[in-house]
Parts: structure tokens; sequence; C-alpha cells
């Protein structure tokens, strides 16, 4: 960096901020994320300016997680392409106007050429390269430092969404203040404070809440969330039972058309059991009309469930009924299928078995459930406990079924997910 100020990922600055920053930009970082950092005069201005040491606050944040708070903060992947293909068009009308009849020079004809067919995928490319280009074009373009100039004039919160499409590892640092005295004691807490003015003020950027059919996933999803994505937890409300104290996948269905026909603003999803008990009760309620801030969804389906242990009624032969294994996706996954297999195992190693219950005319397809349910959320509880308490453990333990992916429907996901 050759000068300290504005908005940088890596090692290009994205914008100078010289109108400032708004809260949007502020509340894609975390209070934790700011730092004091001494640095020289000559590095902040530039040769010839002395030598000098003062102090600077900077935001400092990995790109992965900067670009998911933005998402959750309505700043959407597809947004921040069309924003380039704008910035593409304009640069496509600066440099060859239609009404314009003088003499083209070599450079606006080239220019030209380059931005015939160039997209905002390709700038994404492009900018993301991590070498530089073989045969360079002799004008520049297509290079870095002609990519990110196309940001010049770009909305902060945007161009950084954009920049980080290309470049998801890179940390992204803002320059917020440079200290003469004691700092104010807000800059402290500078970025919670732009988010809670966002959520009062601009219906667009509030909270994610997240709708269950009951409260036992919420005490599954809501730790999980805090475990493995703690940078997200302040952009996310999970339903309070107490006030919604009446659980299930038909209660669930009406929750969300009542929310729906209220004309609620904040992003919502509502998160079904995958199973015949939440399809059934899908199959009256018309997706299509429902407004693009409600989401529905199921539990993904799960790898381990697609040949799982199930327990058959009993017969002539088998009067305790027959375990056989068979694909109870969409069948029988409530949350206990999802809190991993170390939950799920019983003593012996082997899995607890799905109990096939009673068969649903309408989907044409039994309904089962995890036995010993209780004993599964204890082992899960105790997982959980041991992970929050040496989060070392993590690794060496199995949430793949459980990591709250589902978060990310608004917003890149940077970890691969298998789950619910």
């Amino acid at each position: 960096m050759d000068t300290r100020e504005g908005l940088w990922i890596g090692d290009h600055q994205i914008s100078r901020l010289r109108d400032g920053f708004d809260d949007p930009l502020v509340a894609a970082f975390r209070d934790e994320m700011l730092r004091c950092e001494e640095i020289s005069v000559r590095d902040a201005y530039g040769p010839g300016t002395g030598s000098s040491e003062h102090l600077v606050y900077t935001l400092r944040g990995p790109g992965r997680r900067i670009a998911q708070r933005l998402g959750l903060l309505g700043f959407s992947r597809e947004m921040a392409l069309e924003h380039v293909n704008e910035l593409l068009d304009e640069q496509r009308s600066s440099v060859f106007p239609l009404s314009r009849t003088v003499e083209r020079t070599s450079h606006e004809v080239a220019e030209r050429a380059f931005l015939a067919a160039y997209s905002a995928t390709d700038w994404v490319r492009d900018l993301g390269r991590a070498q530089p280009r073989a045969e360079p074009h002799p004008f520049g373009f297509g290079e870095p430092a002609w990519l990110v100039s196309l940001l010049r004039y770009a909305y902060p919160p945007l161009a950084l969404r954009a920049a980080l499409l290309a470049l998801p590892d890179a940390e992204v640092v803002m320059y917020v203040h440079e200290v003469e005295g004691d700092p104010d004691p807000e800059l402290l807490q500078l970025c919670s404070l732009a988010r809670e003015s966002l959520h009062s003020t601009a219906a667009e950027h509030a909270p994610l809440v997240v709708l269950t059919e009951g409260s036992t996933d919420v005490a599954v999803l809501k730790p999980a969330l805090e475990l493995l994505y703690p940078h997200l937890t302040d952009l996310v409300r999970f339903m309070d039972y107490g006030s919604r104290p009446q659980g299930g996948a038909g209660s669930l269905v009406t929750t969300v058309r009542a929310l729906a026909a209220a004309g609620i603003a904040n992003p919502v999803i509502a998160l079904f059991d995958n199973d015949t008990a939440a399809s059934e009760a899908l199959r009256p309620l018309v997706r299509d009309t429902l407004p693009p801030n409600i989401k529905v969804l199921q539990y993904p389906p799960l790898e381990l469930a697609s040949s799982y242990p199930t327990l058959g009624p009993p017969s002539v032969n088998t009067p305790t009924g027959r375990t056989t294994r068979a694909d109870v996706n969409g069948l029988a996954g409530s949350i206990e299928l999802y809190l991993g297999r170390d939950a799920l195992s019983l003593p012996d190693g082997s899995l607890g078995p799905v109990q096939w219950r009673s068969y649903s005319t309408a989907c044409q397809q039994y309904q089962g459930e995890v036995t010993e349910k209780k004993a599964v959320q204890h082992a899960y509880a105790t997982k959980l406990a041991q992970a929050q308490h040496d989060p070392s453990l993590i690794d060496a333990q199995d949430w793949a079924g459980c990591e709250p992916s589902w978060t990310l429907s608004f917003t890149p996901s940077s970890r691969s997910a298998s789950g619910g």
C-alpha cells in the first residue's frame, strides 16, 4: 500500500472513501476487528512528508467473513455482478460514445474492442488471477490496475462485495480514524453502532429471522451457529418459542403465511424437517406466491441417511421387527438425524435405527423417526459442550449434518456442508 487511506482488499485500493463511509460498509465489520496501528507519516502520505510516527485506527477482517456479512446485509453476489456490468456499460459508453464523430485514438479503439463482449464474470475471473497474464494487453486492459479502476465511482459496499468474489481469501482493511488525542469512546463500538442504526432505520438490512418446527431445532441450530459461524451471530435471530409454544410443521406453515400476509421486511428462512410429515404439511403452501424475502427450506439430504438402518413392522418370522437399511432422506429427516454420527451411535458403535411410524396417503410414503431421541440429543449436548470448551475438538467431531449452512441462503458459503 502506498497510502494509508480508504478501503483495501489485499494490495488493491477499492475506494479512497473521500466522501466518508456509511453504516452498511462499517457494519460489514465487527467491533473486535478494530485495530490501533502506529505508522509513519511517510507511509501514510508518501515520500517527502516527514518520518514522524502517528496512530491510526483500522478495521481488518478476513475476506470470506466480510463477504458473508455483506451478503446478510443485503449485498448479494447477484447484486454485485449486476453492479459491475453497469460499470462496464458506463465504461463502454465513455470510451466510445455513439454521438462522437472525431477520429478515434488507438487506445480508444483497443479498449472498445476489449470491452465489446467483456462481462462481470470476466472481470471477476481476471481480478482473481493468481499470476499476471502471460501476454499482458499493451494498454493494460484486464490487468489489476485497470480492473480496480472501474470501481473508483462505485458504491463502496458493492465495490467491496464484487472484489471479494474475485479475491475471497484476501484481507479487507478500512482506515477509519487518525488519532490526535484520546479516541472517541464510540469509536470502540463503531461497528455495533452502525449495525444498530441499520436495524432501526433500514428494513432491508434487518437481521435474518430463522423459523423452525420446534424448540429442539433452535436448541441445536443456534449453538451450532455460534460455534461454527460466530462472526454471523449478530445478524441472525431465531424464533422465540416462549411466544410461539405450539410446534410442528403445520404450525410453521401457518406462521409463514402470517408473516407473508403481514409484509414483514426481514429476510426469513422457514426450516422444515426433511421428512414425510413436513412434506405433507407443505403441500398446500404455494411457495411461488411468497415474497422474495421469505424462503421455505427443508433440511437437505444427508449422505449418512442414504443407507441408514431402519426398524420395520413385526412379522411372523421377526416378531420384534426387522432391521434393514434404507434411504431415509425425505422420510425421517428430523433434526436428530443431523446431529452427527457420533451422537447417533449406540454403545456398540452401530447407528440408532429409524423406526417407521405411519403411512401418508397424500405423499404415498412412510414417516419415520430416529429411536431414542432423548439419548441422541443428550449425546449432542455433550459433544457441543466439549467443542465449546475446546474448539480444537471440532475437526475430530462430526458436524457435517448440523453445520448451519442454511444461514448462507442469503450469502456465499465458505465451508462445504452436506447437512442443514
